[in-house]
C-alpha cells in the first residue's frame, strides 16, 4: 500500500522512480513528489522508561548500554523531560519549614557542591532547593524565593549562616533535632540517585543536571509518586 502524501493528505498516490536508492512517489491529486519518510529516535515509551531506570539509581551510562544508545542521548531524554513535567510548589503557609545543606560534588570530590533545601513539615514536600557553595551568597538565594511562604518557624542545625542571613522578622530554632524530617529527606535522595551517593563511581558534571535531577526527585519521589510517571506508560 502507497503511503499518503505528506502535503496534502491525499492517499491517491503512485510509484515514480527512485531517488538514491529510495522508492519515490507522486501524489495524483497535487503532483507532489517525496520518498518515504523513517521516524528518527526512539519512541516516546522508550525514552520515559529510561527516565524512570533513572529514578530507580541506575546511571546513565548503564542506561544507554540497555536501549543501545550513546550516553548523551539518554541524557538528552532525561533533561527534556525534567524540564517539561516540573513546576515548584507554589508558595503558601507553613508552620514549620527544616532548612539543611547536601553535600555533593562536580566531576570530582574537591570541587564541592551544596545543595540547600527547604523541606515544609506540614505538607511533607520539598519546596525549594539551590545549588552552590557553603555560603551565605548561596543561602540568601534561597531565601529570597521563600521569603514568598509564610512561615511561622524556621528549623535547621547549628551553622552560622543561618542566624547571620536569615531574614529579620524570621523566627529561627537551630537543633539538630529539629531537622530529623530533612535529613530523612536526604537519605531517601541518596538511596535513589547513584549520582547523590556517597560511595558511587557516578559523578554529576554539570549543576544543570544536578538541579533537574533535584526536580525529578521533587517531583516524583517526594512531593508526587513514581505511579504518576508509570501510568504515562500505560
Amino acid at each position: 500500500m502507497n503511503p499518503s502524501c505528506p502535503k496534502c493528505g491525499s492517499p491517491k498516490t503512485v510509484k515514480n522512480g527512485f531517488r538514491c536508492n529510495r522508492q519515490r512517489y507522486k501524489c495524483k491529486q497535487c503532483g507532489h513528489q517525496f520518498t518515504r519518510t523513517t521516524p528518527r529516535g526512539r519512541p516516546l515509551e522508550d525514552k520515559l522508561l529510561a527516565v524512570i531506570l533513572y529514578m530507580h539509581g541506575l546511571s546513565l551510562n548503564a542506561i544507554a548500554k540497555l536501549f543501545g544508545v550513546s550516553a548523551p542521548a539518554v541524557l538528552k531524554w532525561v533533561r527534556k523531560f525534567a524540564q517539561e513535567t516540573y513546576d515548584k510548589p507554589k508558595p503558601g503557609s507553613a508552620i514549620v519549614m527544616e532548612l539543611d545543606e547536601m553535600w555533593n560534588f562536580i566531576k570530582k570530590k574537591s570541587n564541592k557542591l551544596w545543595i540547600w533545601k527547604a523541606y515544609c513539615c506540614d505538607t511533607g514536600q520539598l519546596v525549594d532547593w539551590e545549588c552552590g557553595d557553603r555560603d551565605g551568597k548561596t543561602f540568601r538565594r534561597l531565601m529570597a524565593r521563600l521569603s514568598r511562604w509564610k512561615v511561622d518557624i524556621y528549623c535547621a542545625d547549628h551553622r552560622d549562616v543561618y542566624p547571620k542571613e536569615m531574614p529579620q522578622g524570621c523566627h529561627l530554632r537551630q537543633s539538630k533535632s529539629e531537622t530529623v524530617a530533612i535529613e530523612r529527606n536526604n537519605g531517601r535522595q541518596r538511596h535513589w540517585f547513584a549520582r547523590f551517593r556517597r560511595k558511587s563511581i557516578v559523578v554529576s558534571k554539570t549543576v544543570e543536571m544536578v538541579d533537574l535531577t533535584m526536580a525529578l526527585f521533587a517531583r516524583f519521589h517526594v512531593n508526587g509518586s513514581m505511579s504518576e510517571l508509570i501510568s504515562l506508560l500505560c
